[in-house]
């Protein structure tokens, strides 16, 4: 599944396992990133400024994904060594997963394999999707049943010991190539969100009560969201407030997936004016600022000369206008089709990031190892959708957008104008009602394109500008009472494993906070349980084709531009680099301040 926004990234400094920083200067980080919704704990929010703060307070993944992108065990610090695998008779595969001795929470409690299944059993339960939970362990034996609330118990999970637990696959989601993220899981403290809650295992499985499952799910919606103050990751979270997350050193963290710990004490991650990010950086006021794409901001950096380090690297994402596929007149490909062709990318990209900017045409990210192997076949054989207002003309003459108000006489295109629209055959304007960011000069270039460029085509085009939060609710539905718009103009970043049938899969067509493209086409959703179904790379290259190729048809997004990602840092910051795969957050402990 992606992740909306850019990338917030920052950094800090290699050192030993128990270095500290210098005397030097006073050893505290400020980074500077955009508005956070305050969602610190993973399940109900998608905002990528959130999750810098959880990757910064959560530990102890079973999985890890290296500077490169690799999926592996973490055996370093978390895990026992590699779980045991068993595939069983009826087709499906057991992991068995132990605990290393000596995890603890930030208050000196024990993290045990109770955390672990309880966290699967709140994520998967009824009463978390009821609270607008994203829901996980679909994959797991006995999800159907247990996420329904028609049993207490998840026959999948299952607890062997204080340090041992088990999950088993079902054999209808098997095989799957990223196999390893089936474990991947950030456990919560089930002596604080669970607190006097007895969870039993057996032999049929791991089982909470319906009325503790409301409880846990209540809680953590209510309280633990926005106030985590029991984790394990390498900080402390002390605080959220005017748009402000304080944190400090956790002594209890026993190390990264390479053995690190961190050595700067206290972090501040605040809310700044992302027009101004470099500005706010020059002048002091931040050490840190990442995700930049824009040519002025990076340039003005480089200027600077040795006052700041600057690690840049390919995006592991592309920026896009989301399309609702569900609503209006967008829900036609031909429509979606021919407001590509009218969206000149390029000028976005060189508008944004001058130099700095790639064209994109489907669903990748440029620095993926796939897209790479595959990148003279994507230049060959996807739709670029230049910029054309013939073609774009072709396009919705296929659709029932043909005629003029009387919606029987054909649409003169010849004759397009603000003043003569496209109809359907029941008389509806072809009117496209646009949603952007304010402060944002994606927003301002589309706009700026689209009010000379949709009149040509017969297309009724506005555009409403919010900020970003409000945006963000209203693309996942939140707001369903203002589900009005047909467009968005965001930036989605891949998770750690790109696996898209959370987000345009049609089982998902309806369930909330997946698939906000309302997408459901039988050729995309087999092309999607083919490339998670792959057997190794050769493979999953060729299904990663077709996906493409699918989706590059049916344009639930339009892709507008890739890039490299360019962050900075002032050179008290030692140590400064971050990777497409590991941002500021998941590097912290690798860094310090001299």
């Amino acid at each position: 599944m992606k992740k909306l926004l850019t990338l917030a990234v920052a950094a800090l400094m290699t050192v030993s396992l128990a270095g500290c920083g210098s005397s030097k200067a006073e050893n505290k980080l400020v980074v500077g990133q955009d508005k956070m919704n305050g969602e610190f704990i993973e399940g109900f929010g998608n905002n990528s400024y959130d999750k810098s703060i959880r990757d910064l307070i959560h530990g102890y993944n079973p999985v890890i994904v290296d500077n490169d992108g690799n999926i592996k065990w973490e055996t370093k610090v978390t895990l026992k060594g590699e779980p045991a695998v068993k595939n069983n008779k009826d087709g499906s595969k057991t992991f068995t997963v132990t605990l290393n001795d000596g995890l603890k929470w930030n208050d000196g409690k024990p993290v045990t394999a109770n955390d672990y299944v309880m966290t699967y059993l709140m994520r998967a339960s009824k009463s978390w999707i009821d609270a607008n939970g994203n829901p996980t362990g679909y994959e797991i034996e006995g999800y159907d049943a247990f996420s329904a609330g028609k049993t207490e118990t998840f026959s999948g999970v299952k607890m062997i010991d204080d340090h041992s637990f088990s999950i088993t696959i079902a054999a209808k989601n098997l095989p799957y190539y990223w196999e390893k993220n089936f474990l991947w899981s950030y456990p919560l403290p089930a002596h604080v969100v669970a607190k006097d809650v007895k969870i039993t295992s057996d032999d049929k499985g791991a089982k909470i009560a319906k009325k503790d499952q409301a409880a846990i799910a209540d809680y953590v919606k209510n309280t633990f969201l926005k106030n985590p103050t029991v984790t394990c990751g390498p900080y402390k979270f002390e605080g959220f407030k005017n748009q402000q997350v304080q944190l400090t050193l956790n002594k209890e963290y026993a190390g990264n997936w390479e053995g690190k710990k961190p050595s700067i004490e206290k972090i501040t991650v605040k809310a700044i004016d992302m027009d101004k990010d470099v500005d706010t950086l020059v002048a002091g006021e931040v050490d840190i600022v990442a995700g930049a794409i824009e040519a002025e901001k990076i340039d003005k950096v480089k200027a600077q000369g040795d006052k700041f380090t600057i690690s840049s690297y390919p995006r592991n994402g592309y920026g896009n206008m989301p399309i609702s596929c569900y609503y209006g007149a967008t829900k036609d490909v031909n429509v979606r089709q021919a407001l590509a062709y009218i969206v000149d990318t390029n000028k976005i990209a060189q508008a944004a990031m001058g130099a700095y900017g790639k064209p994109c045409y489907s669903d990748y990210g440029a620095a993926q190892k796939v897209y790479i192997d595959n990148k003279e076949w994507v230049d060959k054989n996807l739709n670029t959708y230049s910029f054309s207002i013939a073609n774009a003309n072709k396009a919705l003459d296929k659709s029932d957008y043909k005629y003029e108000k009387d919606g029987k006489t054909p649409f003169d295109a010849k004759k397009a104008s603000k003043d003569y629209l496209r109809y359907n055959s029941k008389g509806e304007v072809l009117l496209i009602s646009h949603l952007g960011s304010e402060k944002n000069t994606i927003t301002d270039n589309i706009k700026l394109q689209l009010t000379k460029n949709a009149p040509q085509v017969g297309i009724k085009y506005e555009i409403t500008v919010k900020d970003f939060e409000t945006m963000l609710n209203i693309y996942y539905q939140k707001q369903k009472a203002e589900v009005k718009y047909n467009v968005y103009n965001m930036a989605s970043g891949f998770n750690e494993v790109p696996d898209p049938e959370a987000d345009y899969h049609g089982k998902y067509e309806k369930v909330a906070n997946f698939n906000p493209y309302g997408l459901n086409d039988a050729e995309l959703n087999k092309a999607i349980e083919n490339l998670k179904a792959s057997k190794d790379e050769k493979e999953f290259s060729e299904n990663w084709k077709a996906y493409q190729k699918r989706w590059n048809y049916l344009l639930p997004t339009i892709p507008t531009y890739t890039n490299d990602y360019y962050d900075f840092a002032a050179s008290k910051v030692k140590g400064f680099k971050t990777t497409p795969f590991r941002g500021w957050a998941n590097s912290i402990c690798n860094f310090s301040i001299e």
